[in-house]
């Protein structure tokens, strides 16, 4: 099974309340951020669109491959976790991941990454990015459910290595697809 976020590209305006969500529910340092959104700027002035992003639990994380101690693993459900516990702080995971997912907290010196609020899921609960969307712009489920339910007009990464599970459902203003290998200045 492959768990993957669905993200609306076409009807996002950048509020970034995913991203505080995320931040409270995690109870997360200055400057710590699991879910970032970026701005897409291109030469059409109403080409102008947020992506929204958080870790893509990859079929292949190169978080996992790449952490010298073990710090993470991939539960049943596709689900990539990190044990805190365990991080030595190396940030090896974070230049690893093409995506740049994983997020250093310099406060206890060790790395931080989104796992779907998998306590809230075992509570039967959604996602707290997914539930504070005030758009319902992002969606949390199998692959296979988020590509039948969502248009999916961009589904995964076949380039990165990792084989990220994500769909991406695109403004049709833009005029080229987005890059979601961006990652934004991480200053809080």
């Amino acid at each position: 099974m492959a768990i993957g976020f669905w993200m609306n590209n076409k009807n996002c305006y950048g509020c970034k309340t995913c991203s505080i969500a995320c931040k409270s529910e995690k109870q997360l340092d200055k400057g710590v951020l699991l879910r970032h959104v970026t701005a897409i700027r291109q030469d059409d002035p109403r080409a102008f669109a947020y992506l929204s992003m958080a870790c893509n639990h990859c079929e292949e994380p190169a978080c996992m491959a790449n952490c010298p101690v073990g710090a993470y693993s991939k539960l049943e459900d596709g689900t990539v976790i990190q044990d805190h516990s365990v991080c030595i702080g190396c940030k090896t995971c974070i230049s690893a991941c093409p995506y740049g997912a994983p997020s250093y907290d310099e406060a206890t010196s060790t790395t931080f990454k989104c796992d779907c609020c998998y306590d809230r899921r075992q509570r039967g609960e959604l996602p707290a990015c997914v539930v504070a969307c005030p758009g319902a712009n992002l969606a949390l489920d199998d692959m296979e459910s988020l590509q039948s339910t969502y248009t999916a007009d961009i589904v995964s990464d076949e380039n990165s290595g990792t084989k990220p599970n994500f769909v991406i459902t695109v403004d049709a203003a833009l005029a080229e697809e987005p890059d979601d290998t961006v990652v934004e200045n991480r200053t809080a």
